[in-house]
């Protein structure tokens, strides 16, 4: 159907098309899909108020809706989304879907939760990146670095360290970490003790591809968690929560220095993996743990 829709775009457009002549385009496909919806609500008793009734028609609904989806198709391959792609972000969609449904399904009753974060806590974020940046960019880094982000080693390229980075998340970057070794079965343990797990990462949630990516990711993975938030300012994050005031928040777990020292700041008790660009901290409230079996023995000793 993508490839009947662009052989009529085809006829209609003369490719290939300026970025400004583009956003004009969509703007007007967008536009015309709107119409044909405002169509085929015409096929439909909508306005419930109104005594008379509308005979209802099924040829409409469909001939209409079947416009409505060209009108898509055409956007989509003005801006060279192939059927693939489609499927695979209708993929991650309906499993975005199914999973926010059946979690927010299930009711906070006032467990201990505890606060854990992704990217080096649950999934191995460095060892990945710096493997994709072998691999595309040709450059060796050091996972022991003490720079997160590899930012020396990044500026021996011609490329802008956020350029390489959007590179990697478009490239599914997030979809290709490794778990963290014994990563998922801690979580599972953590539920069987009675703990409420909401994950709670720096990722930003506007970014789609990372959005979809990291449901996905943690679904197939096979985590055990009750809730997902993306947030850059965790301690803010956790002072608004209905956590917070009562009490309930156990610890939280987090690689990050920032984070970290802000949780302990703050009053949170929050335990760290030992990693080269973290060992620096401390704090009265920062617990340091070299392995999810060292966390656990740590995490009973205290109960």
């Amino acid at each position: 159907m993508m490839a009947m829709q662009k052989e009529y775009n085809g006829k209609k457009i003369s490719f290939p098309v300026s970025e400004k002549e583009r956003d004009l385009i969509t703007q007007n496909l967008a536009l015309c899909a709107h119409s044909e919806i405002s169509s085929l609500t015409a096929a439909v008793n909508f306005k419930h108020h109104h005594q008379t009734s509308v005979e209802l028609d099924k040829a409409k609904v469909l001939y209409e809706s079947v416009d409505v989806v060209r009108y898509m198709m055409a956007i989509m391959n003005l801006w060279d989304i192939s059927a693939e792609d489609f499927t695979h972000a209708f993929k991650q969609k309906d499993n975005y879907l199914n999973i926010t449904h059946d979690l927010e399904a299930k009711k906070w009753k006032g467990e201990k939760v505890i606060i854990v974060d992704i990217d080096d806590v649950l999934g191995e974020f460095r060892k990945c990146f710096a493997s994709w940046l072998e691999q595309n960019y040709n450059i060796a880094v050091d996972v022991e670095s003490t720079e997160y982000y590899f930012i020396t080693a990044l500026s021996k390229i011609d490329v802008n360290p956020e350029k390489v980075f959007e590179n990697f998340i478009a490239d599914r970057g997030f979809m290709m970490l490794p778990t963290v070794l014994d990563a998922i079965k801690f979580t599972h343990t953590l539920k069987s003790m009675g703990y409420w797990l909401h994950l709670l990462t720096a990722r930003p949630a506007e970014n789609y591809c990372i959005f979809y990516d990291t449901y996905s990711w943690l679904t197939t993975a096979g985590f055990a968690f009750d809730r997902l938030d993306f947030s850059s300012e965790k301690f803010r994050w956790c002072a608004q929560s209905e956590y917070y005031d009562s009490g309930a928040i156990e610890f939280a777990i987090d690689d990050s220095p920032k984070h970290a020292l802000e949780y302990a700041k703050h009053g949170i008790r929050v335990k760290v993996p030992l990693k080269s660009y973290n060992k620096h901290i401390e704090g009265e409230n920062i617990q340091f743990y070299n392995d999810f079996d060292d966390l656990l023995t740590k995490i009973r000793r205290n109960n």
